[in-house]
């Protein structure tokens, strides 16, 4: 019940900064701090503004101009949270957030890292190519919901993934209110896509 109350307060955090066109290519435990007021999302040190956004602000306009944080093909961020897009260099968009929320996610349920390799190389293998061993393996008490709900935070196609923070957060919620043992809604995705 706990990691369900952070991680949707964590999904609040990262909704937060999407709704104002940020992106934060660099969501890890680290990056977030507990408060008694809830989650915070720290080190906006590589956020990038999404290109269809307007700078509200001279801090937010850098975001949107600095070239060596928005260069085409650039590799920022954690590696053991980025998600495949981002590993190949390709535009983040908000679904890219949701991917290292849902290795977060993974973490805080099973103590371990959801993608890992000896080398920088097999660690992106495995981002690119391989699925997480399943949580209830790792920690049998995962509630199965939960799992369904982090699988789909890791789907390695952005357009499989839950495509808001609100969205992932509703199904956080769900689960927590005692949501149905039959399983878990099918993203939003499969309704909507997010450019």
């Amino acid at each position: 019940d706990q990691l369900l109350g952070y991680g949707m307060q964590i999904a609040d955090a990262v909704e937060a900064a999407h709704r104002h066109s940020i992106i934060h290519r660099d969501l890890k435990p680290g990056n977030i701090m507990l408060t008694k007021q809830g989650a915070k999302l720290l080190d906006f040190g590589l956020a990038r503004l999404e290109p269809k956004a307007t700078p509200v602000s001279e801090t937010l306009s850098r975001l949107a101009t600095d070239d060596k944080l928005t260069e085409k093909g650039a590799i920022l961020g954690t590696f053991q949270y980025m998600a495949p897009e981002q590993v190949e260099g390709r535009d983040a968009d908000p679904r890219t957030d949701i991917f290292a929320l849902g290795t977060v996610l993974y973490e805080m349920a099973t103590g371990r890292l959801a993608f890992a390799g000896k080398t920088r190389a097999s660690l992106i293998a495995a981002i690119l190519t391989s699925e997480p061993p399943a949580m209830t393996s790792l920690q049998p008490l995962t509630p199965p919901m939960l799992e369904q709900v982090v699988k789909t935070c890791l789907a390695k196609d952005p357009d499989a993934r839950w495509q808001s923070a609100q969205d992932l957060k509703l199904q956080l919620q769900w689960i927590r209110e005692g949501g149905s043992q039959a399983g878990v809604p099918a993203p939003l995705a499969k309704r909507r896509r997010v450019r």
